[in-house]
């Protein structure tokens, strides 16, 4: 929306979301005094029983769109972005922060793999975003210019956030050839992001097991949204590369006895 004074942007949640709204919040004030470019809220209040906030407008284009227009810029976009995530998960978020434990955001895990997660997860605990795909960041001249929809943000073990983004990039796509085109790109894209992270953050460990908490998460989710086009596909293609990676993890496949 525009005014006399610029322009913002409204955003409005559901009736059960205030607690939601407040968490948003209190997550982008984290991140703008880490120094990330975030939307900043300007104004709260309710309307017909919805939690809504005026918030402030982030420059730029959305990385969907840029990658669409400069497909050659993958991967100096991925750089820049990885950077960015980076520099987010060196500030320490309180434990408060967002309603939902990491771990259980997306859907249950097995005894066996929420085991060995909590046996590596860091003490040291950041601000997660868990949401970083193409339509939430947006860039110019090269450079992150701001992150946006902070719904799922809690406070946990930053390489969960940098799995969860790893997942959203290269989540499989059902749309033929130019899908797969797309998703080739995008997985370039990815590979430049964790390049960008490991610049600022150094070498992750333990990813694998991150990874599989990662697509867990998205095939929980990808089976909410049953009869969205391309769902069976992506929930088969997800089912499978989950159980090499567990395969690979020597965790048991999913469903069998512990």
């Amino acid at each position: 929306m525009q005014g006399d004074a610029g322009t913002f942007a409204l955003r409005t949640l559901r009736p059960d979301e205030h607690e939601s709204a407040l968490a948003e919040e209190r997550a982008m004030d984290l991140a703008r005094a880490a120094g990330t470019p975030v939307p900043r809220v300007l104004a709260t209040g309710t309307s017909h029983r919805r939690p809504v906030m005026l918030l402030s407008w982030c420059n730029g284009e959305t990385l969907s769109r840029a990658m669409h227009h400069r497909p050659w810029e993958a991967f100096r976009l991925g750089l820049a972005c990885g950077r960015a995530q980076a520099r987010l998960h060196q500030a320490t978020a309180p434990e408060e922060t967002g309603s939902t434990p990491w771990l259980t955001r997306f859907g249950p895990l097995d005894q066996e793999l929420l085991r060995r997660l909590e046996a590596v997860a860091s003490r040291h605990v950041a601000l997660l975003h868990l949401d970083c795909h193409g339509d939430n960041v947006l860039v110019g001249g090269g450079q992150v210019t701001g992150l946006i929809d902070w719904t799922n943000a809690c406070a946990g073990d930053s390489r969960a956030d940098v799995a969860r983004t790893w997942s959203l990039l290269t989540r499989p796509s059902s749309g033929g050839a130019r899908g797969r085109a797309g998703e080739a790109l995008r997985r370039l894209l990815a590979a430049g992001w964790q390049r960008g992270y490991e610049q600022v953050a150094g070498a992750q460990h333990d990813m694998l097991l991150f990874r599989i908490w990662a697509l867990t998460g998205l095939l929980h989710t990808t089976r909410d949204e049953a009869g969205r086009a391309g769902t069976a596909f992506e929930s088969a293609a997800l089912g499978h590369q989950l159980g090499r990676m567990r395969q690979r993890a020597g965790l048991p496949p999913v469903g069998a006895p512990s």
